[in-house]
């Protein structure tokens, strides 16, 4: 696989759609391109990538972030001057990849990406070479950025 096609694919038409090797199937699609009205997850591989989604978070929350098992997602209020100006639909599912594979993928791409789970396989598809960590059925917590926890389903 080829990091360098699937970031200037990401890059050109906005979007990727992916296989993983469990057959499951989700496109990645710009951040600027997400609605509030979406289901999915926004894909951050950096733990500094959180600043521009959700804003200050305490140092408690930042780590309950960075070594949840990487199967967690996390739910968070967005700030209304983020990187989706206007468009805060209230709570927003992100998640931090730590996978390699995956990891490396974001990497590559450069930027902060929101992920919705498809049911079919889409045109174009990336067959992924490891399993995706995250699914519709993932550990849900919320966090907030005075350091408030909440989880969700465990």
């Amino acid at each position: 696989m080829d990091y360098k096609e699937i970031s200037k694919e990401f890059a050109k038409s906005g979007q990727l759609n992916f296989q993983d090797t469990k057959g499951t199937n989700f496109e990645w699609i710009k951040v600027t391109d997400w609605k509030p009205e979406m289901e999915g997850v926004f894909l951050v591989h950096e733990i500094y990538q959180l600043k521009s989604l959700v804003g200050n978070f305490s140092d408690v929350a930042l780590d309950i972030v960075e070594f949840a098992a990487d199967k967690t997602i996390f739910q968070s209020p967005q700030p209304a001057w983020n990187i989706n100006k206007g468009k805060s639909g209230g709570l927003i599912k992100f998640a931090l990849v730590s996978s390699p594979f995956w990891k490396q993928v974001l990497n590559q791409v450069q930027e902060i990406v929101f992920l919705r789970w498809q049911n079919e396989v889409l045109p174009s598809t990336i067959k992924g070479l490891q399993a995706f960590p995250f699914n519709r059925e993932s550990k849900v917590m919320q966090l907030h950025e005075d350091g408030r926890v909440k989880i969700i389903n465990g």
